[in-house]
């Protein structure tokens, strides 16, 4: 009986700085959570089309980092065209109102980001 009472005396001599090591590593933890959220950027763009929201016009993001592609771009209540576009992010006309790859339009890859066509 006497092992039993000295075991339990020895784990009630540590429950209170057992406790106490848990909180801090619990808030150490939650630190360590809470700075890189805040580093994140506010938003992480989606490839292809994004809409403009909160005055900001829409754009294309392209997410390959080696190619520039030809992409059609849907304006009202002017006419649609293509854009060659490169990596990034492009900014659209103000009236665009959708814009995607297009792979049909003269192979899908183009060599010059800006250039334009029918």
């Amino acid at each position: 009986m006497k092992a039993q009472g000295s075991s339990f005396a020895r784990f009630a001599r540590r429950g209170p700085r057992l406790g106490l090591a848990a909180f801090a590593l619990a808030g150490a933890l939650a630190c360590s959570v809470a700075a890189p959220a805040s580093a994140a950027p506010d938003k992480i763009n989606a490839c292809g089309w994004n809409k403009g929201t909160g005055g900001e016009r829409a754009f294309y993001e392209h997410c390959a980092n080696d190619t520039n592609v030809w992409i059609q771009v849907k304006r009202w209540p002017r006419g649609d065209y293509h854009r060659c576009v490169g990596p990034g992010r492009t900014n659209l006309d103000f009236d665009a109102t959708g814009a995607w790859y297009d792979s049909n339009y003269r192979g899908g890859l183009c060599s010059h980001p800006g250039d334009t066509g029918p």
